[in-house]
């Protein structure tokens, strides 16, 4: 009798272990980020101080309230998505000066969607490859920003966008 309640009790720890789920230690990108980098890598100038950034962040008039949460199920969702219309053009006669004019976007944009974690420290999300570190999260968006002449008639290049959160 006392085996056979050992082995009933061995057994049920054992179900009660397999059970258990452990996705929210194996996924570090679960959980609440908050936008601090939004970068073309391009030095900007908007706020006329004289004093440029690569961080459009820094510079931007528009609201910057972005959040995206990650769930275990593959959901990633933001209710404030920064989205801010851009313009970048390059001046005339010069390999480094940009003209930049943005148009804020007024009220709230919002998105669900999937994302697939690819290992530890890799996530896909919406075309961008995503690099989780400790409490930051890198997503780059390849060749996402056009680049114009002055004139703005045509494109010149193309610029990678890169987004930096870091974990609320």
């Amino acid at each position: 009798m006392k085996i056979n309640l050992r082995l009933l009790f061995i057994s049920v720890c054992f179900l009660v272990s397999l059970s258990c789920s452990n996705d929210d230690f194996t996924n570090p990108v679960i959980g609440h980020w908050e936008l601090v980098t939004w970068s073309v890598d391009i030095p900007f100038e908007l706020d006329n101080d004289m004093i440029s950034s690569s961080n459009y962040l820094d510079k931007t008039a528009c609201n910057v309230n972005e959040t995206l949460t990650f769930d275990k199920n593959g959901t990633v969702t933001s209710r404030d998505t920064f989205n801010p219309e851009i313009t970048i053009s390059l001046k005339e006669d010069t390999s480094d000066i940009y003209i930049v004019e943005e148009i804020c976007a007024e009220g709230s944009i919002g998105f669900s969607t999937s994302y697939a974690q690819v290992n530890n420290q890799n996530i896909e999300l919406n075309g961008a490859v995503g690099l989780v570190e400790t409490k930051k999260l890198t997503l780059v968006y390849p060749n996402a920003i056009k680049i114009y002449n002055e004139a703005l008639t045509d494109v010149i290049e193309n610029k990678n966008l890169t987004l930096v959160y870091l974990r609320k």
